[in-house]
């Protein structure tokens, strides 16, 4: 009896085991795995005798819009699945300032794959925008940070980059790149065991461009190289600034060509801190705007005293340039002052002293200075249009009335003098022989 109730026992709790089942393996939840930071590049193109402008940079991310995967069919890949981006993204804004590093080498190719302004003519497909032989760049990096967000899956995450178009920037002559957006996707991966890891950033330019699975479709997308034929590193901006040019000539017959004027240039839309390169000399490249002028006044007869033994300074601040800088200049000699932004007014004065100042405004036939006929004041960028440089002058006239009558000059008190001679010797002569007969 015992025996049959330890077999009954065993019956049921064997069928009990049975009836809760074997047990099964733990289905697998995500451990959500957050974002870290990446960082793309922000170029600033401009000619290689300007100084790096005072400029702030702003962007903006937003989740981009998903896109459905495609199978492979047989060795043509498919693409693997895009998610919109989750969470907002920071992005830090990047200044250039006067003394920022650049580089000048010609033929460098900055942003890949991105033309900037209208620069397309310049532009490989496969390296970015080549730089002239006439400029150089700057590069800032642009922190993007993803901390505070998380992703719970597997998969690629999109955002869109978008750079925020300033109407100080176009008024300073900052034109921005073609294409303001930019697409940043985010790698997730499953490392294989379970649990999820960044494993990468990309940047390119199409919002449309999907990531390709292997030829098998098992979604291999970090492949080096794998699709994205599209990859680029950042945004390219352009600098186009002006130049002013002024220049001194002096006309008449009491003018004197080793006199020293005194110059006043005064700009308005500049910044304090803004630094701009003074061209006294030609310093023999093509490419650039440049001056002729002395480093330092001399001592002349003509030249007022206050006038004598100044300095023209090679780089002037925006505070100098906004109170009003002067420069001294003698007939035939210019200045340039380089890297002005277009939406900066400009005002040249100068002190004609007891000369007759003829104002470009006021130009006519004949005391127009060649080439340098733009008007004393005015918008950098209005005046000079698409040239470089505004050209601007003073010519002074100074004119002394010569006396006439009898004696018109010294050849004719010559002359004068030679017929008194003559007839002085002639009667003296002519006296000693009628004494002599008498």
């Amino acid at each position: 009896m015992k025996g049959k109730k330890f077999l009954l026992t065993t019956v049921l709790a064997a069928s009990f085991t049975a009836m809760l089942g074997a047990p099964s393996a733990a289905a697998t939840v995500y451990t959500p795995v957050a974002g870290t930071t990446c960082s793309f590049n922000k170029y600033l193109i401009m000619d290689k005798d300007d100084v790096v402008p005072n400029a702030t940079f702003s962007f903006t991310a937003a989740p981009g819009t998903g896109i459905a995967a495609t199978a492979a069919s047989g060795t043509t890949p498919g693409t693997v699945q895009v998610l919109p981006g989750v969470g907002t993204p920071v992005i830090s804004d990047v200044t250039f300032a006067p003394g920022d590093a650049t580089e000048t080498s010609a033929g460098t190719y900055v942003d890949v794959a991105r033309p900037a302004s209208d620069r397309d003519s310049t532009l490989d497909a496969t390296t970015g925008v080549q730089l002239e032989t006439s400029e150089k760049f700057a590069t800032k990096p642009v922190t993007v940070s993803f901390t505070g967000i998380t992703f719970d899956e597997p998969g690629v995450y999109r955002y869109i980059i978008t750079e925020d178009e300033d109407t100080t920037h176009t008024a300073a002559g900052i034109m921005h790149d073609n294409d303001v957006d930019r697409v940043l996707d985010v790698y997730v991966v499953d490392k294989g065991n379970g649990t999820l890891e960044v494993s990468s950033y990309v940047m390119h330019k199409n919002a449309d461009t999907v990531p390709a699975n292997d030829t098998n479709g098992s979604g291999s997308v970090t492949i080096p190289g794998a699709a994205l034929a599209d990859k680029t590193d950042g945004f390219t901006n352009e600098y186009s600034a002006k130049d002013l040019v002024i220049r001194k000539e002096v006309t008449g017959n009491q003018a004197s060509r080793d006199k020293w004027f005194e110059i006043t240039v005064k700009l308005t839309g500049v910044g304090d801190d803004d630094t701009f390169v003074v061209s006294i000399a030609d310093d023999g490249d093509d490419t650039t705007t440049d001056g002729n002028a002395d480093a330092t006044t001399g001592t002349t007869s003509a030249t007022r005293g206050t006038n004598q033994g100044q300095t023209n300074p090679t780089s002037v601040t925006g505070a100098a340039l906004k109170a009003g800088q002067k420069f001294y200049l003698q007939h035939g000699q210019s200045i340039a002052i380089r890297g002005i932004a277009p939406s900066v007014t400009y005002t040249v004065t100068e002190d004609a002293e007891d000369y007759k100042s003829i104002n470009p405004s006021a130009y006519t036939t004949g005391l127009k200075v060649d080439g340098y006929g733009d008007p004393t004041t005015g918008v950098m960028g209005t005046v000079a249009g698409n040239k470089k440089a505004v050209m601007t002058s003073y010519l002074n006239q100074r004119d002394g009335v010569i006396p006439t009558g009898i004696i018109l000059s010294a050849a004719g008190l010559i002359i004068v003098a030679i017929i008194v001679v003559a007839g002085i010797v002639f009667f003296g002569v002519r006296s000693r022989r009628k004494y002599e007969e008498e």
